[in-house]
């Protein structure tokens, strides 16, 4: 019975990490950069010669800021990734704390600081919302919801495109689809110029839209700012349903484990 039961361990564990469930839910693994240039610089394309206003690499971001803003690391937005439902964000602009030393002027929350916001997405190429993440940073969380009416909070310094900042969920009709968690740090290898460190949050999952529309496959575009709007990052990506391979491996296990469990019966018999 021990090595039957060893059997059923070992194949279910062969399955579940075929499938990928640790490389998603423990590894940074953040996937494929899906960032997009936002329409946002010094010149009618990338490629200005000035620093932080038109940046370098996948969609520009990095090293940018958007025109007329500050300057400077400590607002930059680097990249969104997707590993299968997964998004992340990573930039050296620190998602979970925000930054300090906000002007009244350009505070929206009069809480001294600017604040990091929600994650739009969009999945009907209509330039509109359909669902958001509605993010508690300080407790590393969020609800998704479906957008049926948006009552959207803007950036207060913002350049052209920046806005929305974040979901007034008081005044907006939204539909509840579920909570999740997010996973935030510091990673030295993510390949980005400046300065050695860039902050990174993860585990934003897509899944739900797959459920409330009934697709096997997600084109989708996404946006996400701070509250003064000195940087904005945009992506487009396509994700898959999650590895329908994983019920064919399980399912194939499950199968062969029985077939054992029978011929252990016949022989005790």
């Amino acid at each position: 019975m021990k090595t039957l039961w060893s059997l059923i361990l070992g194949g279910f564990l062969i399955c579940v990490i075929s499938s990928g469930f640790f490389d998603r839910a423990y590894a940074l693994n953040f996937g494929t950069n899906i960032t997009v240039w936002d329409n946002q610089g010094n010149t009618n394309g990338p490629g200005d010669t000035i620093m932080n206003y038109d940046g370098t690499g996948i969609g520009w971001e990095d090293q940018e800021t958007e025109p007329d803003t500050l300057q400077s690391e400590d607002w930059d937005l680097e990249g969104i990734f997707l590993n299968g439902t997964i998004l992340s964000l990573v930039g050296q602009w620190d998602f979970i704390n925000g930054e300090d030393g906000a002007s009244s002027s350009y505070d929206n929350d009069n809480d001294g600081k600017y604040t990091s916001g929600d994650i739009f997405i969009d999945v009907d190429s209509d330039n509109n919302y359909d669902y958001v993440f509605d993010v508690d940073w300080t407790n590393k969380s969020y609800t998704f919801y479906g957008i049926s009416t948006g009552v959207y909070i803007n950036a207060s310094y913002k350049s052209p495109d920046s806005d929305p900042w974040k979901i007034d969920t008081t005044a907006s009709t939204l539909n509840n689809l579920g909570t999740g968690t997010l996973v935030a740090g510091v990673d030295n290898s993510l390949g980005f110029i400046g300065s050695s460190y860039h902050n990174y949050v993860t585990g934003f999952d897509l899944m739900p839209i797959f459920n409330d529309l009934g697709v096997s496959e997600l084109d989708f575009k996404t946006h996400f700012t701070m509250e003064c709007g000195n940087d904005e990052i945009e992506g487009q990506g396509t994700a898959p349903v999650p590895e329908p391979a994983t019920l064919i491996l399980l399912g194939t296990g499950l199968i062969g484990i029985a077939g054992l469990s029978r011929k252990r019966i016949k022989k005790s018999a």
